[in-house]
């Protein structure tokens, strides 16, 4: 079978770039709604997630699955249900082809964005024609520095010096150097929540995101045996 070298896509996270002649261009964008702790999406196992957010946009952007030559996906905590590369195995999952190649990567909070490059990298240097940029994290399942377990080690060796504090310790390092106070950065959360209660009712986040089919869990995080179809974002506080 023959193959147009004119065609290509890529996506990011749920992303997907149509490629001409080596050059990316977006296509279509599917993202799973975004859950909460213990929440809405905590039922569904990770690598179904991901897989449902590949075939969707596949199908969305009318593409063979065929065509997909390389799916690479960040995650930064690969342990459990996210160990083993376990974007190619929510490809397989998905039913989707198993000649393509799958890879998972880990570059912290930049992981998907990472995946990204990489795949518009492999097109842009001929190395593939067609592409899928993804990630997933499901912290309700497997929770951050699960990868590490107890008697394991630190990842860090017993002479590291560099200067790395938690994300809270960071976060008030950078508001003191910026000059930011409580007062300012409580103003700028409630103007967010203010926009995204107006995008939300308005449907502007309708056209990218998926709807799921989600187990409905009780108290104790058991499932009930209903499912709910998720299509909105679980995020959005009551301000």
């Amino acid at each position: 079978r023959s193959r147009s070298p004119d065609r290509a896509i890529v996506t990011n996270r749920n992303v997907f770039y149509f490629l001409v002649m080596g050059n990316p261009v977006i296509v279509d964008a599917v993202r799973t709604p975004l859950g909460r702790r213990r929440g809405w999406l905590a039922g569904i196992h990770p690598a179904v997630l991901l897989g449902f957010a590949q075939r969707t946009v596949l199908e969305r952007a009318g593409v063979d699955p065929e065509l997909v030559e390389q799916v690479i996906g960040g995650c930064v905590t690969q342990a459990g249900e996210q160990s083993n590369d376990m974007v190619r195995r929510a490809w397989l999952h998905a039913g989707l082809p198993q000649h393509t190649g799958g890879t998972a990567l880990d570059a912290q909070c930049g992981s998907g964005q990472q995946a990204i490059h990489l795949v518009n990298d492999l097109v842009r240097a001929g190395s593939i024609e067609v592409g899928i940029a993804c990630g997933v994290e499901s912290m309700s399942r497997i929770p951050l520095g699960g990868n590490v377990p107890e008697g394991l080690g630190d990842p860090r060796p017993d002479d590291w010096t560099i200067d790395m504090p938690n994300q809270f310790e960071a976060a008030d390092r950078i508001a003191r150097n910026r000059g930011l106070t409580r007062e300012d950065l409580d103003a700028f959360g409630l103007a967010s929540q203010a926009k995204a209660r107006i995008a939300v009712d308005e449907g502007r986040f309708k056209r990218e995101i998926a709807p799921i089919e989600a187990p409905v869990l009780d108290d104790e995080g058991n499932p009930t045996g209903a499912t709910r179809v998720v299509d909105t974002d679980q995020g959005l506080r009551d301000t």
